[in-house]
């Protein structure tokens, strides 16, 4: 032994014994409650999302069932005379149709509070002025026979088609309260003193009535009698 003692090993301190440790990971308590919020967020407007998929897909439906209803209601009666005698006048036969639906509801014995008569509701006068184009020997009661009454129909309104140039609100409105108001209408009413349009005919009654044949044409046209053309 030479007498060399070594020096004791020093201790590591406790601070530094302690702060080599690594400490477990704390996740914050925020964090969580963040992230749990905007779960709950996100479920909500899944459920509001699907909730009002659901109200526009049952509205859509009930849209489509309601539409199928209507169309249903426009009847389809005489069309062989109603293709017949339009399209000889220059007529669309749809138009034609929504004529006889507004008219009488497709009732060849209607008979109006002012004497007109028969499918298309043909008034005495409007009667005489036809058969005499036409040059024929018919009485006023022919009116109740079906095909008679949609041919002088037919003429009338392709008459009326030459006078406004096959304008379909026009041509409802002179067929409803006469052309020579239509033109009155025309002048003083129209933003362009050339086309009459649905809110600028100033009687109700004949707006009304041109609106509703308007309406039906549209139907007849896309689902009962297709572009003669």
């Amino acid at each position: 032994m030479n007498g060399y003692t070594p020096a004791p090993r020093r201790k590591r301190s406790e601070s530094y014994v302690k702060a080599s440790r690594r400490q477990p990971a704390v996740f914050p308590t925020r964090v969580v409650l963040t992230l749990f919020l905007l779960l709950i967020v996100a479920v909500l407007a899944l459920m509001l999302t699907r909730a009002n998929l659901d109200r526009l897909r049952t509205q859509r439906e009930q849209a489509a069932q309601e539409y199928d209803r209507l169309v249903a209601r426009h009847t389809v009666r005489y069309r062989e005379w109603i293709e017949k005698y339009a399209l000889e006048n220059g007529i669309v036969p749809a138009y034609a149709a929504a004529i006889i639906l507004r008219e009488s509801s497709y009732d060849p014995n209607a008979t109006s509070s002012v004497g007109a008569r028969g499918l298309m509701q043909v008034m005495e006068d409007t009667f005489n002025f036809v058969r005499r184009n036409l040059n024929e020997d018919l009485t006023f009661d022919k009116m109740y026979d079906a095909e008679t009454n949609i041919r002088y129909g037919c003429w009338y309104l392709g008459y009326l088609s030459r006078i406004f140039d096959g304008d379909p609100i026009e041509m409802a409105c002179a067929y409803h309260a006469g052309p020579n108001n239509v033109k009155l209408w025309i002048m003083n009413y129209a933003a362009d003193q050339k086309n009459l349009r649905l809110e600028e005919i100033p009687m109700e009654d004949t707006r009304y009535y041109a609106g509703k044949v308007y309406d039906a044409y549209a139907i007849y046209f896309q689902h009962y009698y297709p572009d003669p053309a």
